[in-house]
């Protein structure tokens, strides 16, 4: 009967030391800003994680963190990335240096403008301020050029809201806008499948879709040439129809 015991807690063991990995390899950036956020003053700061919403175009867009308080939406992408990471406001890519890898990656900077024009198109009557952060893991090295975006490390996420302190709305209205976004917030696990599917074949068509505009010498953004061209953060390429296309691309 003791033999019995020991393999059934071995068993259960095994699985919470299993499901304790998948949630550290796959979402631990999520999970480590979530607990940041939680010591946040509940009285003040209404916090939604992973938020799923319908845009205007009838598209679905997906946010990692949203916080809500009378000193701004805070709108937070999370990123677990390792190594030097290079890039800059407007490139379309960004690029992770780690142990002679260089990896690709898109832009978290735009793409986090896109979540806050989402939000902006289902806030219009509220008369409240974006902030947008980037948190990499405290593993990577950032290297990046960023003027009205704050990119920094997971824990530094929550002393950085704090630090705002000039009232743009009311308390009852940041109660407002967090209990719409709640009510927005798609919960249906068939249609967030759906979007994660889709969202992972947008993205492997569009990661080739850029390399082979790279490889070829093409900007992936208008298909003008790439010029090599050298700047205060050393060498990039730039696209030729500069200043109408800003893009960049790390040279190597």
């Amino acid at each position: 009967m003791l033999e019995i015991w020991i393999i059934i807690i071995g068993v259960i063991f095994l699985f919470l030391v299993i499901r304790k990995f998948a949630i550290s390899a796959g979402d631990a950036g999520e999970h480590a800003v979530a607990r940041k956020l939680r010591w946040l003053p509940k009285n003040e700061y209404f916090v939604i994680n992973d938020l799923l919403i319908e845009k205007n175009n009838g598209n679905t867009t997906q946010i990692d963190h949203v916080v809500v308080s009378p000193y701004g939406i805070f709108v937070i992408e999370t990123k677990n990335i390792y190594g030097y990471i290079h890039g800059s406001d407007r490139s379309t890519l960004w690029r992770s240096c780690w142990r002679n890898r260089d990896i690709v990656f898109d832009n978290p900077v735009l793409q986090n403008e896109s979540h806050i024009k989402a939000l902006s198109e289902k806030l219009q009557k509220y008369n409240a301020q974006f902030i947008s952060i980037i948190a990499f893991s405290p593993n990577a090295e950032l290297q990046v050029s960023v003027n009205d975006t704050y990119v920094i490390y997971w824990g530094q996420v929550r002393k950085l809201i704090r630090k705002h302190k000039e009232r743009r709305i009311t308390l009852e209205e940041a109660q407002s806008i967090y209990n719409y976004l709640l009510s927005l917030n798609i919960k249906d696990k068939q249609i967030r499948k759906m979007h994660a599917t889709h969202a992972q074949n947008n993205k492997r068509d569009y990661e080739q879709r850029k390399i082979t505009a790279i490889e070829n010498g093409r900007c992936p953004r208008c298909g003008g040439r790439l010029i090599k061209r050298h700047g205060t953060h050393g060498a990039f390429y730039g696209c030729s129809n500069y200043p109408s296309c800003k893009y960049t691309h790390p040279a190597e």
